[in-house]
């Protein structure tokens, strides 16, 4: 998977290039300015470089109190000697059996580094496969507090932010090489996370650097005498040394310290990052409390409650919606989870409840949609209409009388069907995976296309679940010649039949289901056809809309999963052994 090269990678890359021919140029180049430039600019960029190395280009980072930091000890800085490859250690005492655990930089050089934090770690294993025996760990300490997780496809650590989207906060980059060149390996992260990892643990940075640069790339030994100065630009320390304007080394360290308080990085720890006060979108809503249809703010303060005396909308007023404002949420089961009256983004947040009602619209209360994130808000806004009819009567039932809705629901009840034959692990029936009974909903538009991906869920929900090889030994078992042709629906039929089904009647048991498979094959298989025209066009005639056409096909197949399961279990089906 190729990287993602932001300026701060680019401008890293660019410190690495080959000597340039023209003298004027090479002496700049020796001269290294463009490393302080970099140092400089990268301390101030979203995404600070950790560690580097690239041929001789080397950088790293260490985490360090910074009571120890304020002033620096320049004199022990200077004689820094860590690398990635430090880690924990056991090591024994003069006496026997007396052991101590040592930090990885317990024996720096450098007393001001060696009492501080290591943020990664380069370790090696034989046991795996060339290309990866090579890794980077991040510190747990680090990781746990920015509830960060290493997600393998992006080589990066990770976390998802508050409208529910992964975002790389750590990311390790393996550039590959040319024939002639080192290998590139870098490390960065994201400063917001830095910042508030540094401010709450009471730490700076230290970017370690060492830069060599020669006109020839074959330039290992320093011969001579050579120029020498110390370079201290703000909290940047280092030795620039120069050999006859044809090679240099840069050695030293960076300081960077929090831009936030405290305060405020346990503030935004726990906020989900934001430092902003919370936003709130208006909506066309209907205040049944003053019997009025108007634009209300979902802020808390322009609703109240029951218990209050106010003229204000009452917090469950509804919103009305057009119905694609659900689009978004189905087409992405990765990312949200579509439940009947609910909708959650994976760890971020959740609209607790919603509804459609008889004109189809989707409604939910300005307590809920004043939940979500802000940007959230704006989307819904962008559906949001007057009401065309009111709350559907099983909100009414649930929400405002407190009571079951006990009214028949097609899906809900083949649902819940396909449930126990999951619990109940019959042989001749497998859930191929729960998540399946999420991505089976009610199409709630009048997209022709809606209606198919529906169809199509259905028909993995419930047909992709038979078991094919099962089915066809028991129906041999059953007395039944099935055809080698014959799939698992005729299976099903075949065995109902051995059961003592009239053959008539277990063929139009599967039908409903066979009705399924048809539908996909036609809809989902040849979408443009005018076919799939056709069919569409005969449904919408008998039922008036996509939605109850689909409720009257789940209807029909709760009624033929129920049919098919007593049948199985009263003759003894259990699980065997497949042959």
């Amino acid at each position: 998977m190729p990287q993602h090269l932001t300026p701060p990678i680019k401008e890293l890359l660019a410190l690495s290039r080959r000597a340039p021919e023209e003298e004027s140029a090479l002496s700049q180049w020796v001269g290294q300015r463009d490393l302080l430039e970099f140092l400089e600019s990268n301390a101030r960029d979203p995404e600070t470089v950790l560690y580097a190395s690239m041929g001789h280009l080397y950088l790293h980072s260490v985490l360090v109190p910074a009571a120890l930091l304020s002033p620096p000890d320049m004199e022990d800085l200077r004689r820094w000697d860590t690398n990635p490859t430090n880690s924990w250690s056991v090591w024994e005492h003069s006496s026997p059996h007396e052991y101590t655990f040592e930090p990885p930089l317990a024996h720096s050089d450098s007393k001001t580094i060696s009492r501080g934090e290591q943020l990664f770690f380069s370790r090696d294993f034989e046991g795996l496969p060339r290309e990866r025996k090579h890794y980077y760990e991040l510190s747990q300490k680090f990781a746990h507090i920015s509830q960060l997780h290493f997600v393998s496809e992006r080589n990066a650590y990770c976390r998802i932010d508050r409208l529910g989207d992964i975002v790389e906060i750590v990311r390790v980059l393996r550039l590959p090489a040319k024939p002639d060149e080192f290998p590139t390996n870098m490390i960065t992260v994201d400063r917001a996370t830095l910042d508030q990892y540094m401010a709450l643990t009471e730490t700076s940075l230290v970017r370690l650097f060492d830069f060599v640069r020669a006109q020839s790339p074959d330039f290992y030994d320093w011969p001579g005498k050579r120029d020498e100065e110390h370079i201290d630009r703000g909290d940047i320390h280092y030795k620039l040394g120069v050999y006859a304007a044809k090679a240099s080394y840069a050695r030293g360290f960076q300081i960077i310290r929090p831009v936030i308080t405290k305060e405020t990085a346990y503030a935004r720890l726990n906020s989900d990052g934001e430092d902003q006060p919370k936003q709130y979108a208006s909506f066309i809503a209907y205040d049944w409390k003053n019997k009025i249809v108007k634009e209300i703010s979902c802020d808390p303060k322009a609703l109240s409650n029951y218990f209050t005396k106010s003229e204000l909308p009452f917090e469950t007023t509804p919103a009305f919606f057009r119905a694609e404002v659900l689009t978004k949420y189905k087409n992405d089961p990765e990312k949200y989870r579509v439940e009947e009256r609910s909708i959650y983004c994976r760890g971020a947040w959740s609209l607790r409840s919603y509804d459609v009602n008889q004109a189809g619209q989707v409604h939910a209360y300005l307590c809920d949609l004043r939940d979500l994130p802000y940007e959230e808000q704006t989307y819904w806004k962008a559906f949001n209409e007057g009401p065309k009819a009111g709350i559907s009567k099983r909100s009414f039932t649930n929400d405002f009388e407190g009571d079951w809705y006990l009214e028949y629901n097609p899906l809900d009840s083949l649902k819940q069907k396909i449930r126990q034959l999951h619990s109940a692990a019959t042989p001749w029936w497998t859930l191929r995976t729960e998540e399946l009974l999420d991505q089976v909903h009610y199409p709630v538009t009048t997209a022709s296309e809606e209606f198919a991906n529906e169809i199509m869920a259905l028909d993995k929900l419930l047909n992709e679940g038979f078991n094919e090889k099962h089915l066809r030994s028991k129906a041999q078992e059953l007395g039944q010649a099935p055809k080698l042709t014959d799939r698992s629906l005729l299976l099903v039929a075949a065995c109902l039949h051995g059961y003592g089904f009239d053959e008539a009647h277990a063929l139009e048991v599967v039908a409903p289901l066979r009705e399924v498979a048809r539908l996909r094959s036609k809809l989902k298989g040849h979408a443009s056809g005018g076919e799939a025209a056709a069919i569409r066009s005969q449904m919408l005639a008998a039922h008036g809309s996509f939605r109850a056409a689909f409720e009257d096909l789940c209807a029909n197949c709760d009624e033929a999963v129920k049919v098919i399961s007593e049948a199985f279990q009263e003759n003894g089906a259990t699980r065997t052994e497949d042959k």
